[in-house]
């Protein structure tokens, strides 16, 4: 692979490992904000590579042609145009579960919100393992992540947790509508899809 791509793969698959890391600390009370900033770093980098290998230029361009640039820096393509530029279907599950985390990211990067933990997991888990997805079917089987990674050993939470978890604070409020809001607006078939939101019984 040509250095570029090496470079944005690389940094997509350490980004996407540290967010399973810091969401399966036990400690950790901030897993949700936390896997999900790195996440959306890990899917920008995957996009990054993507393009870069098919020999397009992820940077802004200004009006007269020349690459973008912000304080010297080149522009690259957020996360955002990234998902427009991949994806032509716009109800595919996973675009839909990636733009469900793109405002929901913004939303959460300044706040302190462990209560969100419980209520966003499908998608969570969705995320990475969509993100595990494109990254075996755009380089193959020996950059996938899966075989790093294992189940976490969960405690499950009392019933009183669980009442707190659902208890919204003042900042929290704006975000549990747009979660609300968001899920509310797909279609049902994206809804219980696996792609959208990840679901498992365990027994």
């Amino acid at each position: 692979l040509p250095y570029n791509v090496k470079q944005m793969l690389n940094k997509a698959r350490e980004s996407a490992l540290l967010a399973v890391e810091v969401y399966n600390k036990p400690a950790t009370k901030f897993k949700s904000g936390g896997y999900v900033v790195l996440m959306s770093i890990a899917w920008t980098a995957l996009f990054h590579a993507i393009f870069f290998k098919r020999k397009i230029k992820p940077i802004y361009r200004e009006k007269n042609k020349r690459y973008k640039r912000v304080k010297g820096d080149l522009q690259y393509w957020e996360l955002e145009t990234c998902v427009n530029k991949y994806f032509s279907d716009i109800n595919n599950p996973i675009r839909k579960n990636i733009e469900f985390f793109i405002p929901l990211r913004n939303k959460i990067e300044h706040k302190f919100m462990p209560e969100l933990d419980i209520n966003i997991f499908g998608e969570c888990q969705s995320l990475l393992l969509n993100f595990d997805s494109v990254l075996e079917k755009e380089f193959g089987e020996e950059y996938r992540l899966r075989e790093s990674l294992t189940f976490a050993l969960q405690l499950f939470p009392t019933s009183d947790a669980i009442a707190k978890s659902i208890e919204t604070s003042k900042d929290s409020k704006a975000v549990m509508k747009y979660i609300s809001e968001y899920r509310s607006n797909i279609s049902t078939d994206i809804l219980e899809s696996g792609e959208y939101s990840f679901k498992a019984f365990l027994v």
